[in-house]
């Protein structure tokens, strides 16, 4: 029998091949049972990969002398499971220290990790950012868990990464298109927290880079996002980046009309950007109105808008906070 052991804030013991939440560590074990007459020495050994293939366990163990029907519980070690996919391993169970022979063995999936949200993980903050009303194309989707102290309000946390994750991804010549946070306030002396992010590729990970290539900056840009607030991280920030690909959401007049001046400004910026144009005095985007701010997005949306998209406009606009289905949820720490 094989038992996976998933180690997180709800304590699990799942079977093999079980689905497992992407950020947990694994500990595998193994029973083996003397089914002879007579007392047999036992011994076993396992690999386990990760899904690019990767070992992340090599383990070995001689249980010494196991008596006739009895059996013995072999425990390996743990392992991150940090990345998405299934998990593998193969398992070589022998008898008779000289002669080895193998008398089980099995060789399939260990787990196989998803990106789902632990039970124990209560949603806080859902910001769709304008962008993802406008891109079709790569993306990158990253899952950053990490610790904070039990005194600062996630609620509070969460709503300031999303003021300043924007700026820092358009440093690093990304855009932010969604970002839902999570957390978990029952352990007594710090906060859990999960934020999963959707973006455009950064400026590393643009063209075909290497996946792993992303996950420092990310770490970077997180860490600068809650330096920027004074968030002090009680423990290692745990990273998983991978890419998929994003079709844009429909917006309707009622979001549109939710749109504030500041997002118009974003707009007018991305525009003249991506036109190469020279950009508007800030002074002067501030001193118009908001219709004036919608005309004038109208007009350079129609050098660069696909033929059908009415919409464009009021579409773009990095920096934009909580748009249109943006809710906050507080989260407080029992007392």
């Amino acid at each position: 029998m094989i038992q996976l052991e998933v180690l997180s804030p709800s304590y699990n013991k799942l079977s093999a091949g079980s689905s497992v939440p992407i950020g947990q560590r694994g500990l595998v074990h193994v029973w083996g049972k003397n089914d002879m007459a007579t007392s047999q020495v036992m011994l076993i050994s396992w690999v386990v990969k990760d899904p690019d293939g990767i070992t992340v366990e090599e383990y070995a163990d001689d249980a010494g002398t196991i008596g006739a029907e009895k059996d013995h519980e072999f425990i390996g070690g743990r392992f991150d499971l940090d990345k998405v996919g299934t998990y593998t391993i193969a398992i070589k169970l022998f008898m008779d220290r000289d002669a080895q022979v193998l008398v089980a063995s099995y060789e399939g999936a260990l787990c196989t990790t998803t990106t789902e949200v632990p039970p124990e993980y209560e949603e806080i903050q859902h910001t769709v950012y304008p962008y993802a009303y406008i891109y079709d194309g790569d993306v990158e989707v990253v899952a950053a868990t990490f610790k904070t102290d039990p005194f600062t309000p996630s609620a509070w946390i969460a709503e300031k990464v999303a003021k300043n994750l924007a700026d820092e991804v358009r440093k690093e010549g990304g855009r932010l298109i969604e970002m839902r946070a999570y957390a978990d306030t029952k352990p007594l002396f710090w906060t859990n927290i999960r934020i999963d992010i959707i973006s455009t590729p950064l400026r590393e990970t643009a063209g075909g880079a290497p996946r792993q290539t992303a996950i420092p900056l990310w770490a970077a840009i997180l860490i600068i996002a809650l330096a920027i607030i004074a968030v002090i991280i009680v423990a290692t920030l745990a990273f998983n980046v991978i890419m998929d690909r994003f079709e844009h959401k429909p917006i309707s007049e009622k979001i549109k009309k939710t749109w504030s001046k500041p997002t118009l400004i974003g707009a007018v910026s991305d525009f003249e950007i991506e036109l190469e144009l020279p950009p508007t005095p800030p002074a002067e985007l501030e001193g118009m109105s908001e219709q004036e701010l919608r005309d004038y997005c109208d007009m350079l949306a129609e050098e660069i808008a696909p033929p059908g998209v009415s919409w464009l406009p009021w579409a773009i606009g990095a920096g934009a906070l909580v748009i249109g289905t943006a809710t906050v949820l507080a989260v407080r720490k029992k007392k």
